[in-house]
């Protein structure tokens, strides 16, 4: 079987056309009872500018992704370049972790990972390790939103993608038990993260080392208090389902998982002590 990485060149970032090892041609001709189809506004639209919301499972959508955190780390100064064009992280690679993408035709535009309480923990708490301590001591299920990263598409356009595809991870994460979302922000985000998505500061800033050294706060979002304390932004985001076709477990590939280990090795340090810090793009 041809290697997956095989197909990403070793000096650049190039899109792949293929869907399989094997090279096959891919051509998105996405359906609404495969996922809700929207444009820029939230609504549906016409087929040639429709943006498709899902779980990454296809080599192609999970290498989209990659290169989109990449880039706009490397753009921000987040991580140093590497030979593969991709930002993965451990954490990413464990069965309990999703991966979710908005794309548009073949192009992935938004990005985030939901990375659930698990055996390697959670990527923030070597920054903040009694705040997810403190959590996990009161029986509280946990997952960490990680690795957000969205195609400058202009502050009209990407908004709502960002906002649409927060609302369909959060909509599976309490189906899949969690109680509390955590999220380590550059400062200058956790307003945004507030207002718009109704996470709460619960850290002071600090640094993380893995991206540069730059700042980060910690925030949370209790799913279990969200109708009480935030009722209209929860009617915002849990008020219409996403089918249940959509919002299906699905883990990354193990062997797709196995592929991808050289990547981490070179874009995340597992020697330093403190994981990523997320950069909303918006």
């Amino acid at each position: 079987m041809l290697s997956l990485l095989s197909q990403v060149p070793s000096t650049q970032r190039a899109r792949s056309s293929a869907d399989s090892p094997g090279g096959k041609k891919r051509r998105s001709h996405p359906t609404p009872s495969q996922t809700p189809e929207i444009d820029a506004a939230g609504s549906r639209q016409a087929k040639e500018t429709e943006v498709v919301l899902k779980i990454a499972s296809r080599w192609t959508d999970l290498q989209g992704a990659f290169e989109l955190v990449y880039e706009n780390y490397l753009q921000c100064g987040l991580t140093e370049p590497n030979p593969y064009g991709m930002r993965v992280t451990p954490f990413q690679l464990v069965p309990t972790t999703e991966i979710y993408v908005a794309a548009q035709e073949d192009e992935i535009i938004s990005t985030l990972s939901l990375v659930r309480d698990g055996e390697l923990g959670l990527p923030m708490e070597s920054c903040y390790p009694e705040e997810v301590a403190s959590r996990r001591d009161q029986g509280l299920h946990l997952a960490e939103v990680s690795c957000l990263a969205n195609r400058r598409l202009g502050r009209g356009q990407s908004l709502p993608i960002i906002l649409r595809l927060m609302t369909l991870m959060a909509q599976c994460a309490q189906r899949r038990g969690v109680n509390q979302l955590l999220i380590a922000v550059h400062p200058h985000h956790a307003k945004f993260y507030h207002c718009c998505a109704a996470f709460d500061r619960i850290g002071e800033e600090r640094s993380y080392e893995a991206v540069q050294g730059k700042p980060a706060v910690a925030m949370a979002l209790d799913l279990d208090r969200a109708p009480v304390d935030h009722p209209a932004l929860y009617r915002k985001f849990f008020g219409v389902s996403f089918p249940e076709s959509v919002m299906r477990f699905t883990p990354i590939p193990e062997h797709m998982r196995s592929e991808l280990q050289p990547v981490v090795e070179v874009s995340y340090d597992a020697a330093v002590a403190c994981p990523g810090v997320e950069l909303a793009v918006a």
